[in-house]
């Protein structure tokens, strides 16, 4: 019973920061300076985690990004900057309801032009808040698995049944990006949870959220045909550090032209490092993306047998 519930608040404490193979969102998740775009656009996640075909947990969010570009003819071509809001809401929902995290997320940014040709120097700052609430269940934990496999413990409700637990979180990033015809690329260094929040009723030490840092980089390289790019995404957390790599290849089908913004395909893979292998599809048609991506597991579940898939659906809409 001790180890299960030890188990379970661990995921707790882990869960709200949410875990995608797209690495667009997950930037905005964990830097909100990363709003490299003057363009407006929403973007919509939802990802489903099994484990030998049952569902284990699944989360989703929505992301609406605005930037506030001055369209002045008579300003000079020098040194501009511009701002850039961010509202997201998730959720985070584990098997049989044994927890489920819902979170909203406000964010603002303002990126400085440095350079004639388009280095930003970008500060931005998030505020969230997490609702946690415990549903009432009895027997064991289907989605509780080790590197042996499934625990195979009867837990009673340790968690309190119908309990619901709130914290707010603060966040900021700091970044440096370029966007050009030839190349986009960005580097950014962020921090999670700066006012290290309770997440428990009583307040104690044990369960309050550390600081956890982060780091972004990516580069592509493109013509009027062809893309390639590299991205990276470190997240060092308390227990559960993440180190994700990937590379992408586009190729442009239709050339946008009269303004319509043309069709392309994306192949791309990624590696979390430890944990999965993860080919991935983009298509694009005029201003939407619509992506695929899905979770190979090389986790130590192998060891036991156990098989773990993940699909993860993309949608991303430029709204002007």
């Amino acid at each position: 019973m001790f180890t299960v519930c030890l188990l379970v608040q661990g995921m707790i404490l882990a869960a709200q920061d949410f875990l995608y193979a797209d690495v667009q969102t997950m930037n905005l998740w964990y830097n909100p300076s990363l709003k490299t775009s003057k363009e407006g656009d929403i973007r919509f996640n939802y990802k489903d985690i099994k484990y030998r075909s049952i569902s284990a947990f699944s989360n989703g969010n929505a992301i609406l990004s605005l930037p506030f570009v001055k369209q002045d003819k008579d300003a000079q071509a020098g040194r501009k900057g511009f701002f850039s809001a961010t509202a997201a809401g998730a959720f985070d929902r584990s098997n049989r309801g044994a927890f489920r995290h819902s979170t909203g997320m406000l964010g603002i940014a303002y990126a400085q032009q440095l350079t004639a040709d388009q280095v930003y120097l970008a500060l931005g700052f998030q505020g969230t808040t997490t609702t946690a609430s415990f549903g009432g269940i009895t027997g064991m934990f289907p989605d509780q698995f080790d590197a042996y496999g499934p625990l195979s413990v009867v837990s009673q409700d340790p968690l309190q049944a119908q309990r619901s637990l709130n914290w707010v979180s603060f966040h900021s990033g700091l970044s440096f990006f370029q966007q050009s015809e030839q190349r986009d690329w960005y580097l950014g260094a962020s921090a999670r949870h700066l006012n290290n929040p309770y997440t428990n009723e009583q307040k104690t030490a044990d369960y309050r959220l550390a600081t956890q840092f982060s780091v972004q980089g990516g580069l592509t390289v493109k013509n009027e045909l062809h893309q390639f790019g590299v991205y990276s995404i470190i997240n060092w957390k308390s227990e559960a550090s993440e180190y994700l790599l990937g590379a992408r290849f586009g190729r442009t089908i239709d050339p946008p032209a009269d303004g319509h913004e043309g069709t392309a395909l994306y192949f791309g893979l990624g590696f979390r490092l430890r944990d999965a292998i993860i080919p991935n599809l983009q298509m694009k048609f005029n201003k939407t993306i619509v992506g695929f991506h899905y979770d190979i597991n090389i986790s130590g579940l192998r060891a036991a047998g156990y098989t773990r898939q993940g699909f993860e659906l993309v949608v991303s809409r430029k709204l002007y």
